[in-house]
């Protein structure tokens, strides 16, 4: 997939998922900041924008600016690249470039990293808590829904091609 739209109309392959196109790879990055900061992002933000023109896609997601899972592997084995690259309210949030499976695609999701924080109910951390992962499950859907109105592969557009396929071919789980 070169990462110019969401038709994500997939046959059964064994071929690396081609990387994201360089300028679908800007976009999503240049809408998660629009959409995580509002109109003043800070500069540790903008430094994750790659320069307007052409470049390689694979050797920039390969580089030091990225978080990879599983990290140390050669890029076909990489099953998710990280950009900690944050919001107006919590510094931890990623935009991530992730291989559903096997398939060969990447698709952008957004990791609001904060599900793994708690704070029982009565507790002084509690009802900040709850706050935060309110704000950022309000950023999630606002940069996702950006993606969306501007074509770019999200899980979102992944799941509904999957249900689509599934119904055309007359799969049980999917009526």
């Amino acid at each position: 997939m070169s990462g110019k739209g969401n038709d994500l109309t997939l046959q059964p392959s064994r071929r690396a998922a081609d990387p994201p196109s360089p300028q679908a790879l800007r976009q999503a990055i240049r809408l998660f900041i629009e959409n995580a900061y509002g109109q003043l992002p800070p500069s540790h933000a903008l430094k994750f924008v790659p320069a307007d023109g052409d470049f390689d896609v694979t050797e920039w997601l390969m580089s030091d600016r990225v978080e990879r899972t599983p990290p140390g592997v050669p890029f076909q084995k990489v099953k998710s690249f990280a950009l900690r690259i944050g919001s107006a309210s919590y510094r931890h949030m990623k935009l991530r470039v992730s291989r559903p499976g096997n398939r060969p695609i990447f698709i952008f999701t957004v990791d609001s990293h904060d599900a793994f924080l708690e704070a029982d109910p009565g507790s002084p951390d509690y009802e900040g808590l709850k706050e935060l992962k309110s704000l950022n499950a309000a950023t999630v859907s606002k940069i996702t829904s950006a993606w969306d109105a501007a074509g770019l592969s999200t899980e979102r557009s992944f799941l509904r091609n999957e249900i689509r396929i599934a119904k055309a071919s007359g799969t049980p789980e999917a009526t």
